[in-house]
């Protein structure tokens, strides 16, 4: 995470705090409306692996495609 933080602080001038605290409840948001299956995916796509210190490769908008992909079966 941090790059939606850093878009509030700039676009809409929130302390770094607030823009933290804001960034947090709109993952949180989002992942309560995702089903289980996408819980990791949707993680590495926003970065939350980076934000532990964790490598986020494999993630991001192509990993979650693959997984949506899969879901609908398509095996390619």
């Amino acid at each position: 995470m941090g790059e939606i933080s850093d878009l509030l602080q700039t676009k809409v001038g929130l302390s770094p705090e607030q823009a933290q605290q804001v960034e947090q409840v709109v993952v949180e948001y989002i992942k309560s409306k995702v089903p289980s299956e996408f819980q990791g995916v949707l993680g590495s796509f926003l970065g939350e692996g980076a934000a532990a210190g964790q490598s986020s490769s494999g993630g991001g908008l192509e990993g979650l495609l693959g997984a949506a992909s899969g879901l609908f079966g398509n095996k390619s």
